[in-house]
């Protein structure tokens, strides 16, 4: 092979491998699906945060900086522990956790952006699996695409870079009800 052939063949395939990580990607959603257990008693102690939204057509900007800086300073503030350690139960969800596991990380999140003018529709809680254990995000619908905020990684990522798979998600519409994912979209919700 000659060089320049050599050179395309080389530019071809490092574009193809950063190709997805450039577009706009939103996960795409089915059914409405179980919620989790944690969930349901946390919308029994925080009913507004549980109720029906105003799921506004436009998406706003990822506001990469603010994303960056909420997901840094959750998980430098809060404790990575059990619930049971934290709380003496096997499953309890907070947004005010000193200490606590991957949903109390993604409350925090979400309590610290919606103070910072992201919408209720905009930040919904996720769940999934990394590697073989259960674990769950936070994730930013915008403009641009679902960003996941995750405790195990300072880095805000697009969906498609996300280092786990994605099962269910918070309806933007309805606090308290969940949609199966379904894979991942271009097209924006």
């Amino acid at each position: 092979m000659t060089l320049p052939l050599l050179l395309l063949a080389t530019l071809a395939a490092l574009f193809s491998f950063l190709a997805p990580c450039l577009a706009s990607t939103w996960l795409k959603t089915g059914k409405e699906t179980s919620r989790p257990y944690g969930h349901v008693e946390y919308c029994s102690r925080n009913a507004s945060d549980c109720r029906n939204r105003s799921a506004g057509s436009k998406l706003q900007p990822a506001r990469m900086d603010v994303l960056q800086g909420v997901n840094k300073a959750v998980n430098r503030a809060i404790k990575p522990t059990s619930d049971k350690a934290a709380f003496g139960r096997e499953e309890f969800w907070t947004a005010d956790a000193r200490a606590g596991d991957c949903e109390d990380f993604a409350l925090a999140k979400r309590a610290k952006l919606l103070r910072k003018g992201f919408e209720p529709s905009q930040l919904l809680l996720t769940m999934g699996h990394n590697s073989a254990e259960p674990h769950a995000v936070l994730v930013v619908r915008t403009q641009d695409g679902d960003y996941v905020l995750d405790n195990l990684d300072d880095d805000v990522r697009p969906v498609q870079s996300a280092r786990m798979s994605f099962l269910k998600i918070q309806s933007p519409e309805h606090g308290g009800l969940w949609l199966r994912v379904t894979g991942k979209t271009g097209q924006k919700p």
